[in-house]
C-alpha cells in the first residue's frame, strides 16, 4: 500500500504518506518520518509508535472520521472533501455522537440561536469530556437526547437548520 493525502485534523491541514502494511507502516506526516503498526482489535484499535501502545477509537461520520487516541478526540477529514465544505458536521443539519458513550450536559434547546463554536451538547466517552460544537451559524431545530443518557456512535444529538 502506498498513499498520499491532506488530511484536516481539526481544521488544521497535513500532508499524510503511508508505505507498507498495517502491522508495519512507515509514514511521513508533513514530512516527518513516523514508523507505526496499527492492529484492530474489535471495535478498538491499537497503534504502536516507537515502544509505546495505545488504544484508538475511530468511528466513521457521513465523510468525516472522528479518532479517539491516547486521551484526545480528532475530527478528520480528507482535503479535498474539507475544501468543498462536505465534511461530515460541516453544514451538515444531523449533529451525530462520534462515539459510544454518556450526555452530560445538553446546552441547547429548540429554536435557539447558535454560532460556530457554540457547544451543543457534552459527551463523557473512556473517562473524557468531549464537548460537541456547531459547525457554523444555525437554528436548533430538534434535540435527540436528554442529560444521563446512553449514545452510540453515529446517533443523532441534534438537529440544526443553517438558514
Amino acid at each position: 500500500m502506498s498513499v498520499r493525502r491532506t488530511i484536516v485534523v481539526d481544521g488544521r491541514p497535513h500532508v499524510v504518506e503511508a508505505h507498507g502494511r498495517d502491522d508495519a507502516l512507515t509514514a511521513r506526516v508533513d514530512g516527518a518520518p513516523l514508523a507505526l503498526a496499527i492492529v484492530r482489535d474489535g471495535a478498538t484499535w491499537r497503534v504502536r509508535v516507537g515502544g509505546r501502545t495505545v488504544a484508538a477509537t475511530i468511528i466513521r461520520d457521513r465523510d468525516a472520521v472522528w479518532i479517539a487516541l491516547d486521551g484526545a478526540v480528532y475530527h478528520c477529514v480528507a482535503g479535498d472533501d474539507a475544501r468543498l465544505g462536505v465534511a461530515g458536521g460541516a453544514r451538515s443539519p444531523r449533529v451525530t455522537a462520534p462515539m459510544p458513550g454518556k450526555v452530560l450536559a445538553v446546552r441547547v434547546e429548540v429554536g435557539q440561536r447558535v454560532g460556530a463554536g457554540d457547544p451543543l451538547v457534552v459527551l463523557e466517552a473512556m473517562k473524557m469530556e468531549t464537548i460537541v460544537s456547531a459547525e457554523d451559524e444555525a437554528s436548533v431545530q430538534e434535540v435527540h437526547v436528554a442529560a444521563g443518557a446512553t449514545i452510540e456512535p453515529g446517533q443523532v444529538l441534534v438537529v440544526l437548520d443553517f438558514g
